[in-house]
């Protein structure tokens, strides 16, 4: 059975791959990012390793015998020196993550608001942590005096998109926010008052889209017809 042993080792590397969640910076060849600092770089050089022992899986077990013992016996032996290849970038990309988290977090990100866009707050915008991955966390401000009327809350979302340097929305970078949650009863609030604080908007998605994230340069408010129009 052609690449039999590819197939029985790329499907334990690749699990791996997926529980854990890195490696370490590798060859990547990003730049640092001024509010997420190097995190695209490590994730990038996570990919890139973990594609390279894919294709050494590759490579080690064509043409391999599945009946063959002393075939099994080889790539047996593989698994033991792939999978410990695998932890050690699993260990170092944790470690390097963790250390690059510490240095971002709390990083205030420039906010702007669409023109076509009349916001009943103002809000300040900063990278966090959740669950050791970087996050948008936004907090949300009146501009005036507001009441909300009862189940009604929802009329309040806010529609985002993060910026490339270019001013384009990056790719998979629009999301929304609920800073006023439903409620039974009328709500008031007064003019500057906080409604929302620390609100986890979205995450940055490096495992996927860590070269488009070397380009994030802020976040700016949009309306719901902007929003629905980006594609990506």
């Amino acid at each position: 059975m052609k690449r039999a042993f590819y197939h029985l080792v790329a499907a334990v590397v690749c699990g791996a791959i997926i529980v854990s969640c890195g490696g370490g910076s590798g060859s990547s060849k990003l730049k640092k990012n001024e509010y997420l600092g190097n995190l695209p770089a490590l994730y990038d050089g996570f990919n890139l390793q973990n594609e390279a022992l894919k294709e050494e899986a590759e490579k080690k077990t064509e043409g391999l015998n599945e009946r063959n013992p002393k075939d099994i016996e080889k790539v047996m032996k593989f698994y033991g020196t792939m999978m410990a290849e695998q932890e050690r970038i699993k260990t170092k990309f944790e470690e390097d993550v963790k250390s690059e988290l510490a240095k971002v977090a709390g990083k205030e990100v420039p906010v702007s608001y669409s023109a076509a866009l009349a916001p009943w707050f103002t809000a300040t915008a900063v990278i966090t942590e959740r669950s050791d991955d970087p996050y948008l966390s936004l907090t949300f401000t009146t501009k005036d005096a507001l009441t909300v009327p009862a189940m009604k809350g929802y009329d309040y979302s806010v529609y985002f998109r993060l910026l490339g340097k270019d001013g384009a929305t990056l790719e998979r970078g629009k999301g929304s926010a609920i800073p006023i949650k439903l409620e039974t009863s009328e709500q008031t609030f007064a003019a500057g008052q906080v409604v929302s604080e620390g609100y986890n908007a979205m995450g940055f998605d490096l495992d996927d889209y860590a070269a488009s994230r070397v380009d994030f340069s802020g976040v700016e408010f949009i309306t719901k017809e902007e929003y629905n129009a980006i594609n990506n």
